[in-house]
């Protein structure tokens, strides 16, 4: 069954990445068109800071599901390292059950701010609010599936620690040399 699980993680973290990627390279054309209209043509464009700011928090919270499926999220390892192995492993369990619990909560309270904003169009681009707010529980849905995944693997042991592995790329920077 974990097997299954984790294709699907895979499939998702790939489409993840697609959608990064597509979010990514458009906050690039956009601001590239933003400078040349504004400092070349002298004509500024009315609606691309808006559209930039709101592909800035999806990129930003799409980010976090990826660090999530990677299990590289931000922690403290010094205090890991000193405690007894056990009790490493129960505080562990303990952070991704409280983290699935926040994660739920962000979603209920991301849909609660996706509907207040209802269909309030933004100043220039008239599209409704909603479409940023969604960002949050949209995330969030795929942080807790992927934070389910590693609370799973680790209380029954079975599965890789991670479905996501760092590639050598990552670590290197792409380049041909090797980390000591």
């Amino acid at each position: 069954m974990m097997e299954a699980f984790d294709k699907v993680i895979t499939v998702l973290y790939k489409i993840i990445k697609v959608i990064l990627c597509v979010v990514l390279l458009t906050m690039v054309g956009v601001l590239m068109a933003h400078i040349i209209f504004r400092y070349v043509l002298n004509s500024s464009l009315t609606w691309s800071e808006e559209l930039l700011k709101i592909l800035l928090v999806w990129f930003g919270m799409m980010s976090v599901a990826i660090l999530a499926v990677r299990r590289e999220h931000v922690s403290i390892v010094i205090f890991k390292e000193h405690m007894p192995k056990k009790m490493s492993a129960a505080l562990t369990m303990l952070a991704q059950i409280i983290t699935v619990v926040i994660c739920l909560i962000v979603i209920y309270v991301g849909i609660q701010y996706v509907l207040a904003a209802g269909h309030r169009p933004t100043p220039a681009l008239r599209l409704p609010y909603g479409y940023a707010y969604a960002a949050i529980p949209v995330s969030f849905v795929f942080v807790t599936i992927f934070e389910l995944r590693n609370l799973i693997v680790d209380l029954t042991g079975k599965g890789n620690y991670a479905v996501i592995e760092k590639k050598e790329e990552d670590l290197t920077g792409g380049s041909d040399m090797k980390m000591d």
